[in-house]
């Protein structure tokens, strides 16, 4: 949620409209120690 909502804030300093929500995209299997995961947060923006 922190990190979320850190990338909406940049997001609104670039004065870009978001479509929809954010998403959560996990990269590894869940038995992956959390130290290596490798995990990003998806905003649609408009042109």
């Amino acid at each position: 949620a922190e990190k979320t909502k850190s990338l909406e804030e940049w997001v609104k300093t670039k004065n870009w409209k978001t479509i929809g929500l954010p998403q959560f995209a996990r990269y590894n299997p869940p038995w992956t120690l959390p130290f290596m995961r490798r995990n990003e947060i998806l905003i649609q923006v408009r042109d």
